[in-house]
């Protein structure tokens, strides 16, 4: 296999680390859900998203995963720390939308001040995940090793 390009590897890192990110709070929230219909909808979903992390982490043969040294307990203060950051880019991107199709002038200066609350939130929750070797941005080689080394993590949890 070729050696994937930037722009391919940065995209790689977004959806292993969603994809992970989700599949963690899956297995975690399975044991919640008490209607059938709707666990079965979650161990469908389950299914597809460790079938997706297999096919991805395939791309990772350049790269030499080792096992993590993470307990459990670490593991899901990362998630924890996940959840943060998913919320904050997901909510950078809304604010950015609505911004396009807002006409009402207070409604428009109520959201691009949100963004900027929004904005300074996710660098604090980027800054503390980086001091904590959890996200290394300017290392792409360790941000991939750690996404994969999550992501086998998450594929061993029970469900």
């Amino acid at each position: 296999m070729r050696t994937l390009a930037w722009h391919e590897t940065l995209e790689l890192h977004e959806i292993m680390a969603a994809t992970t990110y989700y599949l963690y709070k899956l297995k975690t929230n399975l044991k919640n859900i008490t209607d059938e219909g709707l666990k079965e909808l979650y161990k469908a979903s389950i299914n597809t998203f460790e079938n997706n992390l297999r096919d991805i982490l395939k791309f990772m043969s350049n790269i030499t995963i080792g096992e993590r040294d993470a307990a459990s307990d670490k593991l899901a203060s990362e998630m924890s720390a996940e959840d943060l950051l998913t919320a904050t880019k997901v909510l950078t991107k809304m604010y950015a939308h609505a911004l396009t199709e807002t006409a009402t002038p207070d409604l428009n200066n109520m959201f691009v001040k949100q963004l900027v609350l929004i904005n300074t939130l996710h660098s604090q929750i980027f800054n503390y995940l980086s001091k904590e070797g959890q996200y290394s941005a300017y290392n792409i080689n360790k941000l991939i090793e750690n996404d994969a080394k999550k992501a086998m993590d998450v594929l061993k949890m029970p469900y």
